[in-house]
């Protein structure tokens, strides 16, 4: 690979493009996930058994952001937060998930006390500041660290706390979630649901309309002159960016914020398929492999992957605006 010499960008690109990279677009799947943890929310409101909901993905699906989206919309500055929002460390123990509880509903002393003191003010503390939903990203840290034994107690711990809590829990993280409902099955009889994000695809009609969409969307926050003439509209483009990611939301936005950076850079007028490329050859490689119908990261293909295997296929010669086939 060829190396660029690499401009600085002066504060007012610097601020167009972090404005560019905070754009957040609520595609078909996002508000689907959003719709079905408010109904799970809402309901939770009034039931004397919310029980448990799964929020599964890959990295880079949009897991965390759906949380975020969610939380902002329903915590307000100033007031008790409604809806927790927790992130499970690694090697987590039923005490570090208590203390984490704690901290999220603002206890000045999170780790004090015994596990049964801590419980306690879980139950005083979310009784009094009306907690409605509480969610644990990065659940799977849970669900694949330890022994068995610690597995099962965490889960039994949680099965515990909805019953006592009488509060929904949201558990969101990788495919390994679902190990938890394994260890223990009496965990499983209180899921409510399950939401799996999947990627975008082009093997269907469906599929094409919505990343054709999806990518219109992102154009129009271009933060460049012309828009309207970007290579985010062109269907060889498209093809680029949802082949080499195997349509993972947040690898292909990755690419996206790179090239837009690199155009603002050159100073150019609109995003073109060349600052895609070159996004490609200069970000990690990783891709993501599907192994018995879940999919995690491992590996983007690079650009030069790509239009090797699109050569071989002859369909890489279509440059034109997207037309309803990809």
């Amino acid at each position: 690979m060829v190396m660029r010499k690499r401009g600085v960008l002066n504060d007012e690109q610097a601020r167009s493009l972090a404005a560019f990279r905070d754009v957040r677009i609520v595609h078909d799947g996002f508000q689907d996930a959003l719709a079905r943890i408010s109904n799970f929310h809402l309901a939770g409101r009034y039931s004397d058994s919310p029980g448990v909901m799964s929020l599964i993905g890959y990295t880079g699906a949009g897991k965390t952001s759906i949380i975020k989206e969610y939380c902002r919309t329903h915590n307000k500055k100033g007031e008790f937060k409604k809806v927790l929002s927790i992130v499970v460390p690694e090697n987590c123990t039923v005490k570090n998930l208590a203390s984490r509880i704690l901290s999220a509903i603002g206890d000045p002393r999170p780790t004090h006390g015994t596990r049964e003191d801590m419980e306690n003010r879980i139950k005083y503390y979310s009784d009094r500041t009306q907690v409605e939903l509480i969610v644990f990203d990065e659940f799977q840290h849970i669900s694949v660290r330890g022994s068995s034994s610690r597995q099962y107690d965490a889960a039994d711990w949680i099965k515990t706390q909805v019953e006592v809590l009488k509060k929904p829990i949201l558990f969101s993280g990788l495919p390994e979630v679902e190990n938890i409902f394994v260890v223990n099955p009496q965990l499983e009889t209180r899921r409510k649901g399950k939401i799996q994000l999947s990627p975008f695809s082009l093997k269907s009609e469906e599929g094409r309309e919505a990343i054709h969409l999806f990518f219109h969307s992102i154009n129009q926050r271009l933060p460049l002159p012309k828009p309207d003439r970007s290579a985010l509209l062109e269907a060889k483009s498209i093809r680029l960016l949802v082949s080499s990611s195997n349509g993972v939301l947040g690898y292909m936005m990755r690419v996206v914020h790179l090239a837009a950076e690199l155009a603002i850079l050159e100073r150019r007028q609109t995003l073109r398929y060349e600052h895609l490329t070159q996004a490609l050859e200069e970000l990690p490689e990783s891709q993501v492999s599907i192994k018995k119908g879940m999919m995690r990261p491992v590996a983007v293909l690079s650009a030069a992957s790509y239009r090797r295997s699109t050569k071989a296929k002859g369909d890489g010669s279509d440059s034109g605006r997207y037309n309803g086939s990809l």
